[in-house]
């Protein structure tokens, strides 16, 4: 596989479990693998922020998005 098409099909699957998956779909260590190899095919500078820094971004967006499934599904239950 050349560079580009694994860089296409790595960016689709990161799409999937970050805008489609479910919470039982969803798999933190296969996103995180994902990430890794896309920054060794295209390397990026330097982030300001920490890995640990983002990871706990992470960890908080995926907080927030239970949370707001928790809400959906009680507004659901309503009607």
């Amino acid at each position: 596989m050349n560079k580009e098409k694994e860089i296409d099909m790595l960016k689709e699957k990161l799409d999937y479990y970050t805008l489609v998956a479910t919470d039982e779909e969803f798999d933190a260590e296969e996103v995180i693998k994902i990430v890794k190899r896309l920054e060794e095919l295209e390397p990026t500078e330097a982030p300001e922020k920490s890995v640990d820094e983002f990871l706990d971004d992470f960890w908080k967006y995926c907080e927030e998005r239970e949370r707001e499934e928790k809400i959906l599904e009680e507004f659901r239950k309503q009607k």
